[in-house]
């Protein structure tokens, strides 16, 4: 038997997302699923290289950080718009040139949780 090590509920998702460089400069990237606690990004290698000096070998231990801009569906726009930060726990390979960055989220912009809060209810 497993033991479920989330400690909130995450929902499956397919939204893009931006990820923000230390420069300023974005790379498109997928949000997979998503909770209070963190999210599952799928991106392309090029965005990988260009998010982690690390590669697949990245782990919490590097302590690699990311900075998330999302947009979230059938929102009101004053609410539609978050600012993440985290940090990468794990990345794996997925299918051909599709790699799964697991993020735990370390802050938020303001409003940004309470907004996701509300989203994550909404849509459980």
């Amino acid at each position: 038997m497993v033991e479920e090590k989330r400690a909130f509920d995450r929902i499956e998702t397919e939204h893009s997302i931006k990820l923000v460089a230390t420069d300023g400069s974005t790379f498109p990237a997928i949000a997979s699923n998503i909770s209070l606690t963190g999210m599952l990004i799928l991106c392309d290698e090029p965005t990988l290289s260009r998010v982690t000096p690390h590669g697949t070998a990245t782990d919490l231990s590097h302590d690699v950080h990311v900075r998330i801009r999302m947009i979230l569906p059938d929102v009101p726009d004053s609410r539609s718009k978050l600012g993440l930060f985290g940090r990468i726990v794990s990345v794996r390979t997925g299918q051909a040139d599709e790699f799964r960055i697991g993020i735990q989220f370390t802050d938020f912009e303001p409003g940004s949780y309470n907004a996701l809060e509300l989203y994550i209810d909404s849509e459980i």
